[in-house]
């Protein structure tokens, strides 16, 4: 059944026009966002009618959630979408079981919680994709790009998204052994530690490898904008900085890595959504984690930390600038 899945998400949706609603955790302006929405489009936005609303999650403090929310539910009811794409795990924990509750399909996509936390992905109206970072693929691929590769420091911000990406695959540990690679992982939500730790990598490791890092506040509780912090990392580290999400790769950023494309996430829950709207049951539609990763590379990055990559690599990858 999974191969037919798979086989299937790349025929052509068929179906008569029908409402789709995406609800998105974040908001537009977020390069995530934005990324996953020209997926959305480009698969669903010529044959559908296609309402984006936004929670916001990242900006709005956590006490205006629920007005927003409410707010969401409404707009959902006006609607009366035929399927539901929801991005990302607070979409998903505050909206999937209303949606399902009022009997409407759901896709998620970006989703990193465990049934623990999100008991409606056993619902059989619901099916997607759960996001998970590209922890072997991405220290093999390192290893074959840098010289130096024996410790790497992974960087993440202490959100629920990171910590259940890190403890899917390690468990408990904040050590661990991949490919002859020893990796030390910190999760932080403080600015200051988290610039600490890029400051002194130098001292212990090879490279770091940023995760997400969106929920970081300084020490007077502000938030810390994801480039501003990605900004500061590149001007203070000495050794190269790669990340798992291509979102946080750019000019003045990191240098690259093999990464969760947030365009291939989108691409692929909107086939997914294809499916449900051609008639498949979501519970015959299996859940899967995400299919596949992207090389991507800063030229300028490249040559701020003399990162040269083999032709066949190079052939492979996309870069950015």
């Amino acid at each position: 059944m999974r191969l037919l899945i798979l086989a299937l998400l790349f025929v052509s949706p068929l179906c008569f026009s029908k409402t789709v609603v995406v609800i998105q955790s974040y908001h537009a302006e977020y390069k995530w966002d934005s990324d996953y929405i020209r997926a959305i489009q480009s698969t669903l936005g010529q044959k559908h009618e296609i309402t984006f609303l936004e929670l916001d999650t990242k900006r709005l403090p956590k006490p205006q959630w629920s007005h927003k929310v409410e707010s969401i539910r409404k707009s959902v009811a006006e609607l009366q979408p035929d399927i539901a794409i929801l991005g990302d795990d607070n979409a998903f924990s505050l909206m999937a079981k209303h949606l399902v509750d009022n009997e409407i399909p759901v896709v998620f996509f970006g989703v990193n919680g465990t049934r623990v936390q999100h008991p409606a992905l056993d619902h059989p109206l619901v099916t997607g994709i759960l996001e998970r970072p590209f922890f072997a693929q991405s220290i093999r691929h390192l290893r074959k790009v840098l010289q130096n590769r024996d410790r790497f420091l992974i960087l993440m911000d202490d959100s629920i998204t990171m910590r259940n990406a890190v403890n899917d695959y390690f468990g408990d540990a904040r050590q661990a052994q991949l490919y002859g690679s020893h990796l030390d992982i910190v999760l932080t939500n403080d600015k200051d530690t988290w610039l600490s730790a890029v400051d002194n990598a130098h001292t212990q490791y090879d490279a770091v490898i940023v995760g997400t890092h969106h929920t970081i506040r300084d020490a007077e509780n502000n938030y810390v904008a994801p480039g501003e912090l990605i900004n500061q990392a590149y001007y203070r580290s000495q050794i190269p900085i790669f990340s798992f999400w291509d979102i946080s790769i750019g000019k003045e950023q990191g240098v690259g890595g093999f990464t969760v494309s947030a365009y291939q996430e989108g691409l692929t829950a909107a086939r997914l959504a294809s499916l449900i709207l051609n008639g498949v049951n979501p519970d015959r539609v299996p859940q899967i984690k995400s299919l596949s990763g992207h090389y991507v590379y800063s030229k300028s990055g490249m040559q701020h930390w003399n990162i040269e990559l083999s032709p066949l690599i190079a052939s492979q990858s996309n870069f950015v600038e």
